[in-house]
């Protein structure tokens, strides 16, 4: 392959994925308002292909996709002995998506979900364990309002008397401080 050809390629808008597989994924996040079918990186995966982009994490192949925007991931980390991206939403589901070849693709998955930050803050229980408040953004929608969340740190419950109520007013105050869209 000539080096204007590979070029080329790289710099095409399927950025090297198969055509039939580019056009899966593009047709699917096309269908949701808002979304932009551009890749940022991309490997294959035990579970198809594992696509990065600017607002969003896809995983899936022709026969269907599951995106992910990166403002609805609570937690993530990257595995590099098992290959293995894993994350967990808020709400309480959970991915993961083992990766042939990590590429770029655990450094993106990292930079996208804190960027989709706009404000975090932890508020202490006992000692180190307490609550984390979160503001993220849809990347989607630069202008879109924040969603406010709420996620524990270790060694601590719901259930835990004044967590609840503590996590709630915390809430409260800082949205009425911040939350301007």
């Amino acid at each position: 392959m000539t080096a204007a050809r590979a070029r080329g390629r790289w710099f095409s808008r399927s950025r090297g994925l198969e055509q039939g597989l580019f056009d899966s994924f593009h047709a699917s996040l096309a269908a949701q308002t808002g979304r932009t079918a551009r890749i940022l990186a991309w490997t294959y995966c035990d579970e198809g292909v594992c696509i990065g982009g600017p607002s969003d994490l896809s995983v899936g192949d022709e026969t269907g996709w599951q995106h992910i925007g990166w403002h609805q991931i609570e937690k993530g980390d990257w595995n590099s002995e098992t290959r293995a991206l894993r994350w967990s939403l808020y709400g309480g589901s959970r991915g993961t998506a083992h990766l042939h070849e990590p590429a770029r693709l655990p450094e993106l998955f990292r930079e996208r979900i804190a960027a989709s930050i706009v404000f975090e803050k932890f508020v202490p229980v006992r000692g180190e364990r307490g609550v984390i408040i979160s503001a993220r953004r849809d990347l989607a929608h630069h202008d879109g309002p924040m969603t406010w969340h709420r996620s524990l740190s270790r060694g601590l419950t719901w259930d835990t008397p004044g967590v609840e109520a503590l996590a709630e007013s915390t809430i409260v105050q800082l949205r009425s401080e911040y939350d301007i869209a």
